[in-house]
């Protein structure tokens, strides 16, 4: 991500003369331009990554840097005063905006700018040239972007503007506890585009992340408590139950900020539509599809809530709607939701005056993968192909497959099915973009997590329709001859398609061993294929593993059995019944073959057969 590299641990040694550069300018200019306030609560890593990536900005622009040290070790605290123009002691009281409001009453600059110290910009040359070129003047605040990652590698990220800079006025002042807020944010405002890196909530360790939500609900619930009719409080506790998976918990907060809701107060305005939109999605993610639905139409036909909201509960609704297997109603939702999305896009403005929590996710990646995924499902099964000539249409193939194997993760064999023979149905001869849709969707249930309960009938002809797909895929596209005399010169995948083919045949006559074989060499042909090929071996060897099992149980029970039927041979030779013990015995030979305890037995009779003969003569 082009990130800066920065030595751990190299406070020491810093020169303070260095540092100080943007102080040098503000004397010399007579006027400081720029305060940038930074809360250091001991992360001593990120810290020197955030003050170096803010060197060229106060080399270039009169800046002072104030630092308020909310857990600073004593050592690092004596090193960040080379390093700052100010360093102030907070003592922390669970309250963020009493924090920032330190450095706030601190600042002499003629504008302000606030950031976190697990925060580093890539880049300041928007924000360095807004101050130089003297376009600050004619703006009352202005956003950068955060990027706050999702995973530790730094693949997948969300960016978010925030108007985190501001003339630095009289009144000026933070509020809220948490996720505090700078106010007043006076219009116009510049859109910058420089970021910041932040993995603030990327850590690996599921423990170190449900520790940081419920540290940050121990901060809201008493905010809440002290001020009920606060909607950002509720819209920022929906936000930590949807991160801690527990969707019941964010509903009620959802609830019961909205039942909370004032709307004399004007900063409850833009919350309460994040809260609609949520009280619909957590409904929908947390199963109670029903209630998602009811509740969502009732907010589009009567709430007065924003655009933006309506488009975040159209996508929610088209899934629910999906899920219930209402495909009109879905593909109607659908419809909507896209018109809001291509909306937006031409209306920037709007969108960046309406985003909050929740609702800034609405086409966001994920969500829009979600609501398109499920939006194909209801597009085929309703038959609708006008529908998804558009659909497929606004996306290209490698995007449909990610949104494919996302609904196919959610979806039972029995819906994928349902939806693969609609399609397969419909598909005319030479129809390739639907043949290739099929084949994702047979992928996608196969890459299914394979740790749950597994209907191996049902993933052996997944395979193999697969597979068969696969086949017809090239049959298609090449000769006959091609395929039958060349075929080490079409693509791999074709080949690995005849291999899965073979395997699942030999899976179905139970030869799992050579199943097992045939699958693994379908590797050698396409690479791509191999967590497909893995995700089936797997699936192969459970198979394999329940019936040895169910033969153990077979094999135990007719051991069981056995016993009981040997005694009952014994007792009737016992009782003189030898004709009756024999006709047990046959049975015997047959249940348990090759037992010593039933040859003994069948010995005893035939013994006693010769004495009672004997015996007879006499």
């Amino acid at each position: 991500m082009g990130k800066k590299s920065v030595r751990k641990n190299s406070f020491q040694g810093y020169k303070k003369e260095h540092v100080n550069i943007g102080r040098k300018k503000a004397d010399q200019d007579s006027q400081i331009l720029l305060t940038i306030s930074i809360l250091v609560s001991g992360r001593e890593e990120t810290t020197e990554k955030c003050i170096a990536s803010l060197d060229r900005l106060r080399e270039k622009v009169a800046c002072e840097l104030i630092l308020t040290d909310t857990g600073c070790s004593t050592e690092m605290h004596r090193r960040l005063e080379q390093k700052a123009d100010k360093v102030l002691k907070f003592t922390w009281c669970n309250d963020f905006a009493a924090a920032r409001n330190v450095g706030l009453r601190a600042a002499k600059g003629q504008w302000f700018m606030y950031m976190d110290d697990d925060e580093w910009f890539e880049d300041t040359a928007e924000i360095e040239d807004f101050f130089l070129s003297g376009e600050y003047r004619s703006s009352e605040s202005a956003s950068y972007i955060v990027r706050n990652y999702v995973n530790m590698e730094g693949t997948v990220w969300r960016d978010t503007p925030l108007a985190r800079m501001t003339r630095n006025r009289p009144d000026s002042r933070f509020f809220y506890p948490i996720h505090e807020s700078l106010w007043p944010l006076l219009e116009p405002r510049k859109s910058l585009g420089d970021y910041v890196h932040h993995y603030g909530y990327a850590s690996s360790d599921p423990e170190v992340q449900m520790a940081k939500r419920k540290r940050n609900l121990d901060i809201l619930i008493p905010a809440i408590e002290k001020d009920p009719h606060c909607m950002k409080h509720y819209l920022q506790g929906v936000t930590e139950y949807q991160a801690m998976d527990d969707y019941e918990s964010a509903c009620r907060m959802a609830d019961q900020g909205i039942a909370n809701c004032i709307s004399g107060r004007p900063e409850n305005a833009l919350h309460i539509d994040g809260l609609y939109a949520a009280a619909v999605r957590m409904r929908v993610r947390g199963g109670r599809g029903q209630e998602a639905l009811q509740l969502g139409q009732d907010y589009l036909e009567n709430a007065p809530i924003s655009d933006l909201a309506r488009a975040s509960i159209c996508g929610d609704l088209a899934i629910a709607h999906a899920e219930a297997d209402e495909h009109e109603p879905s593909v109607k939702y659908l419809q909507d939701y896209l018109k809001w999305k291509e909306y937006f896009e031409g209306h920037e403005k709007e969108w960046l005056e309406q985003t909050i929590n929740i609702l800034d996710s609405c086409f966001e990646d994920f969500q829009y993968k979600k609501v398109m995924g499920w939006g194909l499902a209801a597009v085929i099964q309703s038959e609708r192909d006008d529908c998804l000539g558009i659909l497929l249409e606004k996306e290209p193939l490698d995007w449909w497959r990610v949104a494919i194997g996302l609904l196919c993760r959610r979806m039972d064999y029995d819906r994928v099915e349902m939806v693969h023979q609609r399609l397969a149905a419909g598909m005319q001869e030479r129809d390739i973009y639907k043949l290739l849709l099929l084949i994702e969707f047979s992928k996608g249930y196969m890459l299914k997590e394979t740790d749950e309960t597994v209907d191996f009938g049902n993933y052996n002809e997944m395979v193999g329709n697969f597979a068969e797909e696969v086949l017809l895929l090239y049959q298609n596209l090449y000769q006959p001859f091609i395929l039958e005399q060349y075929s080490e010169l079409v693509p791999g995948e074709y080949r690995t398609a005849c291999r899965l083919r073979d395997a699942a045949a030999l899976e179905r006559e139970g030869r799992m061993v050579e199943a097992l074989r045939e699958a693994k060499s379908a590797v050698e042909f396409y690479e791509p294929a191999a967590p497909l090929v893995s995700a089936y071996m797997k699936v192969i060897q459970e198979e394999a593993e329940a019936r040895e099992e169910e033969q153990r149980k077979n094999k135990a029970e007719l051991e069981r059995l056995g016993e009981q039927v040997k005694r009952k041979a014994e007792e009737l030779l016992e009782q003189g019944q030898t004709e009756a013990a024999m006709s047990i015995v046959i049975q015997l030979r047959n249940l348990v073959p090759d037992d010593e305890e039933v040859e003994e037995i069948e010995r005893r009779i035939q013994y006693r057969r010769i004495r009672d003969r004997f015996e007879n003569l006499r």
